[in-house]
């Protein structure tokens, strides 16, 4: 990429990482300044408890030294909307992962979601020894390497679109893996995406943990790892590295958009490149000079700056024999080739602090060597006593400092990271000092700013805004009053809890902020930033609380034979009702991944989702003997309710197949919802959830055993249901998407039967004229269905077994119906239509089923009245995802339901 203007060039605005003793970015630059080292001594029980022998142990050669990174098994699972079981099975590289992620955004003060624009995932993460050492290690697992949610929870693959997913990023995403080049070629990748201008911001970075961390390891002669436990970049008495574990991510934009939008820029990258060594090397997994010599040049090229600037060096240094003085003259030879560095200039490795990262390693050192250039200090280089032998210093034009270089005179302009990767990958960065900030522009006299913070819930905004206010009252760094609200309000995403006032002065901050923190009830009155830009401030993230998630491997094989005989399996299903709860709630137990689970604990409270409802209705289908229907699940929400209906389905005092579902009581006549294409009404829970209307609601559920064959005799059917429960009109109506056409049909036979029917409400159903066209064979559709699973997050079922559970067979009929279906007369009423905001992420499923893209206002041909139409977020699928989406979707819905609560008001009167 080249670099040569502002235009060009790609500032560092964010960061985040967790590294041994020091948890954060700034703790670590701390870490390294106070010229601190991670390596520690592992104790008997921390050897033992990592499955290593005390013979092995107690050999010669054994070192029984590493680093470990603290609190490695804990996530803030339900922070980021993670089932307990997901988050045991998840590997901690992905789990730690996401959680910088999220902190590198705040860090930027840049808000996860499409209303910024797109931003890109680029991600590194090493092989998931959680899984080897501990997952597959268990009965349970033992033979699901390559399962679900197994496969999801471990596999590279998923690093980088799992962030995508959970913070809601539309630009690429994708797992780079070139060993320990990985990272650094991320970020490269990263750049050269934002100067096409692809995406508006990145996030770049890598992770590596390897478990059991306390295991220590053999030193071999000649081989990686150091002999005495300690990494000595450029010493005489190095002899190796040691392995380290950490995270680090940084927040990527064109320096333009930065400063455009008032972001604290870390520093600025020039240029970079990346590079593979080919077959000039001796072997495989020997450095390359010409490679490495290459790389250097290129990066410096593609900066446009003075090689002469370059003042500091962030070299891989291992710390090995034979790859530091290879890599230090190899440096040189390029910079000589193209006239730098600077004089004196200093070269250092982050090794000797953290040792080595892995697929971590060339972020640590990019994050470092930004710091050094935001705080114009060079840390010192530990573990350096005596140059190596085999460098010919006195020819070369690098120091190596042990003590801190502070640039007070002349400013230290540029500095360079480089990380190779075994099998020849390279990569080399250049990096320049940040611009000075502008000056802010003056505040208003008495103008008032807005202040708001979320958060996920009440308890979580209290905690933050206690934070926030006791960073106003003695923290080092108070920011004026405008700069404050231009970061809370538009720095941060706005999540389910708010509060938000106006205030004048910082102590009305804080004195908003503490009442809400004392108890006081959110105000969740909408503010919002009406001035120019001003300058993004570092402030208190979201308060995360994190628990240990981990899946211990059982006992060696012998120990396994040794342990007394598992009790025999229970006999199949019996009538009995404690035995059916008991069972319930084994299953539903093992589901969550949950001990103790009470009778009338809310599946979807702890974290249950339509995923794991699928499994847990298999599991009971099989356990009991007959067919649960998965709409008759999603009303059962815990296990009493789910044990009392099995046991009157196995006494016969209950049908199974009612086909009509209690989704909320409430007062008045029911606004019955049909369901979407698919046969299953699991998609209105969180409406339901989040609607604070009190109109009751049932659902219909598809009559899978036998289906009608045209749409207006599913309607016939479902109005059977209806009437039943309720005999005569007025009827209200409503359904998404396949289920909003079939209300229109049921509207329509009522109507014809002389039955009054109030305003259809509809969630972004299309227009009949969509559906006008050739149908799909099999096939074809079977060649679209995975798009559609990819659509509706489900991706993660193969098509077979989707088929097995007849979830295809339901679908294919359904658009099946709706291809062969025209309405033979308009509606005499209104309709609301909540309408989706966003097409872009169904277009291609949308021509993959033959749909004809045609405007939502089609609908006023098919209704006498008024069609409202109400905007929501998201596209068709994603309107109902858990945070503001399907929190803006139920606020639509209960205006669009408004009319119903007020005739039953006045009817109760």
């Amino acid at each position: 990429m080249s670099d040569r203007t502002t235009d060009d060039a790609i500032a560092i605005v964010g960061m985040a990482g967790r590294f041994p003793g020091a948890p954060s970015t700034a703790e670590l630059w701390r870490f390294l300044l106070e010229g601190r080292e991670a390596v520690r001594d592992f104790s008997a029980d921390e050897l033992r408890a990592a499955g290593v022998p005390a013979e092995r142990a107690a050999g010669a050669n054994y070192v029984a030294r590493g680093i470990a990174l603290e609190d490695a098994d804990l996530f803030d699972a339900g922070f980021f909307g993670v089932t307990q079981r997901d988050a045991k099975l998840m590997d901690p590289q992905q789990r730690v992962f996401l959680t910088c992620a999220w902190e590198a955004l705040e860090d930027a003060g840049t808000p996860p979601g499409p209303e910024y624009g797109p931003i890109g995932v680029f991600a590194s993460s090493s092989l998931s020894s959680y899984l080897l050492a501990n997952v597959l290690r268990t009965a349970e697992y033992e033979d699901a390497a390559l399962s679900y949610p197994v496969l999801l929870g471990n596999d590279k693959d998923f690093l980088a679109t799992r962030v995508s997913y959970k913070l809601d990023l539309r630009g690429p995403s994708m797992s780079v893996q070139t060993a320990c080049s990985s990272s650094l070629t991320a970020v490269q990748l990263a750049c050269a995406a934002l100067a096409r201008g692809e995406i508006k911001a990145a996030l770049a970075g890598g992770v590596s943990i390897t478990f059991p961390q306390t295991s220590g390891y053999a030193h071999q002669e000649g081989g990686i790892m150091s002999r005495d436990g300690h990494c000595r970049p450029f010493d005489a008495d190095a002899s190796g590295t040691v392995k380290g574990n950490g995270c680090g991510v940084v927040v990527l934009k064109r320096l333009r958009d930065a400063l455009d939008e008032g972001d604290r820029v870390y520093a600025v990258v020039r240029g970079i490149a990346v590079n593979n060594d080919g077959a000039d090397k001796i072997g495989f997994t020997a450095p390359g000079t010409a490679g490495q010599q290459a790389v250097v040049r290129a990066a410096v090229a593609a900066s446009g700056i003075d090689p002469a600037d370059i003042g500091y060096v962030e070299a891989h240094g291992t710390g090995t024999a034979v790859g530091d003085p290879l890599e230090v003259t190899s440096l040189a030879a390029a910079h000589a080739a193209v006239g730098g560095p600077a004089p004196g200039c200093l070269i250092g490795s982050v090794k000797a602090n953290l040792g080595h990262l892995d697929a971590a390693a060339g972020v640590s050192g990019l994050i470092k060597a930004a710091l050094t250039l935001y705080h114009q200090t060079v840390p010192p280089q530990i573990n350096h006593a005596r140059p190596n032998t085999h460098v010919a210093w006195n020819r070369l034009p690098y120091t190596v400092s042990t003590e801190p270089v502070r640039y007070t005179d002349a400013p230290l302009k540029a500095a360079a990271v480089s990380a190779f990767g075994l099998g020849g990958a390279n990569a080399h960065c250049v990096l320049t000092a940040p611009p000075a900030p502008a000056a802010p522009a003056p505040a208003e006299p008495g103008a008032r700013y807005p202040v708001v913070i979320s958060a996920r819930n009440v308890d979580s905004l209290r905690e933050l805004a206690a934070a926030l206010a006791k960073q106003l009252t003695d923290g080092p760094d108070v920011p004026e009053l405008a700069d404050l609200s231009y970061t809370l309000t538009v720095g941060r995403p706005l999540l389910p809890v708010r509060h938000g006032f106006t205030a004048a002065t910082l102590d009305e901050v804080r004195a908003g902020l503490e009442a809400l923190a004392s108890g006081g009830e959110p105000d969740g009155t909408p503010v919002t930033w009406e001035g120019p830009a001003r300058r993004k401030v570092v402030l208190p993230g979201q308060p995360l609380h994190p628990q240990r998630y981990w899946i211990e491997p059982d006992a060696p094989q012998a120990a396994r034979e040794a342990a007394p005989a598992a009790p025999p399996a229970r006999e199949p299903a019996v009538a009995d009702a404690r035995s059916v709860l008991e069972r319930v709630l084994a299953i539903v137990e093992q589901g969550l991944d949950v001990a103790g689970l009470c009778a009338d604990d809310d599946f979807y409270d702890l974290g249950g989702d339509s995923m794991l409802a699928v499994e847990i209705v298999t599991t009971l289908s099989e356990e009991f003997d007959l067919e649960l229907d998965f709409d008759v699940f999603s009303t059962l929400r815990t296990p009493e309710q789910m044990a009392g209906w099995l046991h009157q389905a196995l006494s016969g005092t209950q049908d199974p197949q009612r086909g009509l579902l209690t989704l909320r009581e409430g007062r008045g006549r029911a606004l019955h919802m049909v369901h979407p294409a698919g046969g299953t009404n699991f998609i209105y829970a969180g409406l339901v959830d989040h609607s604070r209307s009190t109109v009751p609601l049932r659902a219909l559920s598809f009559p899978v055993q036998e289906p009608p064959a045209t749409l207006r005799e599913l309607a016939a059917l479902y109005l059977e249901r209806v009437r039943r429960e309720q005999p005569t009109g007025p009827y209200r109506l409503g359904g998404y998407s396949f289920g909003g056409n079939v209300a229109l049909e049921m509207a329509l036979q009522l109507q014809a039967a002389g039955e009054e029917v109030e305003t259809l409400v509809l969630l972004d159903s299309y227009p009949p004229e969509t559906y006008v066209g050739r149908h799909l064979t099999d096939e074809e559709f079977a060649d679209a269905f995975p798009l559609l699973l990819n659509a509706v997050g489900d991706s993660k079922l193969d098509l077979d077994e989707l088929r097995d559970k007849g979830f295809f067979r339901i679908w294919k009929h359904n658009y099946d119906l709706l291809k062969g279906h025209y309405p033979d007369r308009a509606f005499q009423g209104d309709m609301v239509l909540l309408r989706a905001d966003e097409v872009g992420g169904t277009l291609d499923l949308d021509t993959a089923l033959r749909m004809n893209l045609v405007d939502k206002s089609l609908w006023q041909a098919h209704v006498t009245g008024t069609v409202t139409q109400e905007k929501v977020l998201g596209d068709h699928f994603s309107m109902f995802e858990p945070g503001e989406r399907i929190t803006r979707l139920a606020e639509a819905f209960d205006t669009a339901v408004a009319p119903f609560d007020a005739a039953d008001t006045a009817e109760d009167r």
